[in-house]
């Protein structure tokens, strides 16, 4: 390294030999986020580079053969898929659910990546990042059923950000759906507001949810 710039690793000294020092590995003290800081690690070989964004990974390719300062020396291609974990679940019940006022528990839970979901219907968001919730249930004409997805964060209590409501008849479908922003540890149930919730060994309840995207830090 001369005068502040990074030798190009690729370029022989005046002996022919590759010069040592151009390859000795270096760091920023940081991931690199762009293709300048990749140039400064001594990456000099145009094409395409995984490089931190924010909160997500992104890829980008780098033209090397122009200055930093080009438009086109560095040009977005898109973000790339990464978690640190796999999180999503299957929930199901198998009997009718007529306790007004309190939390939908689960018989069966067929998947649990992550173990972020409890029997109880208590999911607990294992890592910050965008989440898809999806519940459908059957009614019956006991009692039109009132169903909420609730929300607990650290600082703020149950709270609803979506009702399904169901018909005062038999076999009649309701559903909800979500896709929410949430932090590490926040909780997420479903609550019978009144009414019945169908169901039988058939599992005519489902819930279900899945990571969308990790929020990296």
């Amino acid at each position: 390294m001369e005068n502040g710039t990074v030798a190009d690793v690729d370029s022989p000294d005046n002996t022919g030999c590759i010069d040592a020092a151009s390859t000795a590995a270096k760091t920023i003290g940081r991931i690199p986020d762009s293709c300048a800081d990749l140039k400064l690690l001594g990456n000099h070989r145009s094409g395409i580079y995984s490089v931190m964004g924010v909160k997500q990974v992104k890829s980008v390719y780098c033209d090397f053969t122009k200055p930093n300062n080009d438009p086109n020396f560095e040009k977005m291609i898109g973000i790339v898929d990464t978690k640190t974990r796999r999180v999503y679940f299957h929930a199901q019940r198998t009997s009718v659910y007529s306790t007004a006022s309190s939390t939908v528990p689960f018989d069966v839970v067929h998947l649990d990546e992550g173990d972020a979901m409890l029997p109880s219907g208590i999911f607990t968001a294992p890592t910050p990042g965008t989440y898809y919730f999806a519940f459908s249930g059957i009614s019956t004409s006991n009692g039109a059923p009132r169903v909420e997805l609730q929300l607990k964060t650290a600082t703020v209590d149950w709270t609803s950000i979506g009702r399904a409501v169901g018909a005062g008849a038999d076999f009649q479908t309701f559903a909800l759906h979500a896709t929410l922003q949430l932090g590490a540890n926040d909780e997420i149930r479903l609550f019978l507001v009144s009414g019945n919730i169908h169901d039988s060994p058939t599992h005519t309840t489902n819930f279900i949810g899945f990571l969308i995207d990790e929020e990296l830090e």
